[in-house]
């Protein structure tokens, strides 16, 4: 039975491989994390060679609802991410002896379990109840339709917007990421980052702001120039087409309360041994693996909160309401109905979007 399958591969393969830093997956997941039981230590890591891991604790106080949920998103994720994401799978395939007897099927719970996990904070460690349901509502709450959606002109950079909402491959922050594209009077389409954002119905998180895809240009400075003769306001520390996403970002999710993310413990775990093993292997040495650590996450950390504290000087009835390590590990915002912007590019954009809420939610109410 696939539940008594979910449940096995977690509690009898995955918890004893985190007490070692590592989850088989078919190739080595870099994790580690505690278990304990209603309030019964399970399982500890003791005696791992990686100085700085910061190893949270699984704190289960409800076992009977936990299987229950983590079993039902397992079981959703396997429908929900196509075959693209278990593509290093084949090689099961062509050599089955690597498999260790293990099949594909287990390798993909395992696979999606460690992925699960790699997402969440030291707070949902704490409250894995609350972070299965929350994981769970973004499998079924959209923030956008799947195809691109004209949201206006922007006039002050001369340029419209448009955005949808796709699947985010699995390894990714979310089930669902948002992806934009200005294009201009001339023909030209500027991508924007994408937004690795979710909503459990009554929040909304942000977890990351990434470039994946390359400029269709070398120099799209043009065009990052004209997105800066909308703001007016200084908005310094990151490129203009970043802080426009974060921007529509904020015009999309206006409504809920906002959650930032900025820190994630099991990547950081996941940097921290994949920098000790270069350092075994002599690729880089001991010193200098503290150095990298701390100026990877704090250059992440800093610029995600540098995002909104900028956009928050500009503006009026943007208001955060706690702080990272405050309340939790994450920035809490919410935005006012009588919120304006010095951001002129930003109103405007505020602006349409909510015309387009407005639109939305007259077409659901006359159906």
């Amino acid at each position: 039975m696939l539940d008594n399958k979910i449940l096995d591969i977690f509690y009898n393969i995955i918890v004893p491989e985190a007490e070692t830093g590592q989850i088989n997956c078919f190739f080595m997941i870099n994790m580690a994390f505690n278990l304990n039981i209603n309030n019964v230590p399970i399982s500890k890591c003791q005696d791992l060679n990686y100085e700085g891991l910061l190893i949270p604790t699984l704190k289960i106080s409800n076992k009977d609802l936990f299987n229950s949920l983590l079993v039902e998103y397992v079981k959703k994720a396997l429908t929900f991410y196509d075959s693209e994401n278990f593509k290093f799978l084949e090689d099961l395939f062509y050599h089955p002896t690597m498999g260790e007897n293990i099949s594909e099927e287990e390798y993909r719970i395992k696979y999606i379990i460690c992925t699960l996990f790699a997402n969440a904070t030291f707070d949902d460690f704490l409250n894995p109840i609350d972070f299965l349901s929350t994981r769970l509502s973004m499998f079924e709450n959209h923030i956008l339709p799947n195809e691109y959606t004209y949201l206006g002109h922007i006039k002050s950079i001369d340029a419209s917007i448009y955005a949808k909402e796709e699947k985010s491959p699995i390894k990714a922050e979310t089930p669902y990421r948002l992806r934009g594209y200005l294009k201009f009077i001339d023909g030209y389409t500027l991508e924007l980052p994408e937004i690795y954002a979710g909503s459990d119905g009554y929040k909304n998180y942000l977890y990351g702001v990434q470039m994946t895809t390359k400029p269709k240009c070398e120099d799209e400075t043009t065009y990052l120039k004209q997105i800066r003769k909308g703001y007016i306001a200084k908005l310094n520390g990151a490129k203009e087409h970043y802080f426009f996403a974060v921007m529509l970002f904020l015009s999309l999710c206006s409504d809920k309360e906002i959650a930032v993310t900025p820190f994630l413990v099991q990547r950081w775990n996941a940097k921290r041994i994949a920098l000790y093993k270069k350092a075994s292997n002599k690729v880089i040495s001991f010193s200098e693996v503290n150095n990298e650590q701390y100026k990877i996450q704090k250059t992440i950390t800093d610029i995600m909160i540098r995002y909104f504290t900028k956009i928050e000087d500009v503006s009026e009835g943007l208001e955060f309401t706690s702080f990272p390590l405050e309340l939790d590990s994450n920035l809490h915002l919410v935005m006012k109905e009588d919120f304006t912007s010095r951001c002129k590019a930003f109103n405007e954009l505020y602006a349409n979007v909510s015309e387009y809420k407005k639109e939305i939610m007259a077409n659901k109410i006359l159906k």
